[in-house]
């Protein structure tokens, strides 16, 4: 579930998600102890119908790839080192789900024989989906580090119009962070997909 590769911007569908084909394997290790927890909350309004699929995916890069990673020789660059960790989100109520992420989940670690490789979370998504037929369209939305750690809120708005499968087949539909170019007779006809977070106490 490791990218090392250009990291996706906000919103945009982990390069090696169950949705986008394999991606080259980066060097990390998961930290058992894992301390510094936040509870990432989802929130649905105005759906269009039920989602059988909601996948998390917790997107961390590493901060001094130049001094501790290896760079292509041939091309005389230093590609980004991201890993894409996937965590649960249960159901709680209707139209919201939970989930648990941490900071610390990677271990900084000398992965390459150089300097310390030092990780951090980059940002998280979900992708939710009509049913579970590859088909179907990919609703994601996304909530960067910066927000999670100021508990902030993220929201994204989706045409419903896509669900559960928009005319091109495995859609990924990103949504829009407002609807002020919808005229105000079609807002109806969009759901909303929000992300909160809160830090765990231990």
């Amino acid at each position: 579930m490791i990218a090392a590769c250009a990291a996706p911007r906000h919103g945009e569908v982990p390069p090696d998600s169950p949705e986008i084909g394999k991606a080259a394997a980066a060097l990390r290790k998961l930290n058992p102890a894992a301390v510094q927890a936040y509870a990432l909350r989802v929130r649905l309004a105005n759906v269009p119908g039920p989602f059988e699929t909601v996948q998390g995916t917790a997107q961390y890069d590493v901060q001094n790839p130049g001094r501790c990673g290896r760079g292509d020789a041939f091309a005389g660059a230093m590609p980004r080192i991201s890993s894409n960790e996937p965590f649960d989100l249960v159901k709680v109520a209707e139209g919201e789900y939970l989930g648990t992420i941490h900071l610390d989940r990677i271990i900084d670690e000398a992965y390459y024989g150089r300097e310390v490789c030092h990780w951090a979370l980059a940002e998280v998504r979900v992708a939710l989906a009509g049913n579970l037929r590859p088909e179907s369209t990919r609703f994601v939305a996304g909530m960067d580090a910066a927000s999670i750690q100021q508990q902030g809120v993220a929201t994204r708005y989706f045409w419903g119009g896509y669900y559960p499968r928009a005319t091109m087949d495995a859609f990924k539909d990103l949504g829009d962070a407002d609807l002020e170019d919808v005229p105000p007779e079609k807002r109806s006809e969009f759901f909303s997909i929000s992300l909160s977070a809160a830090p765990i106490s231990r």
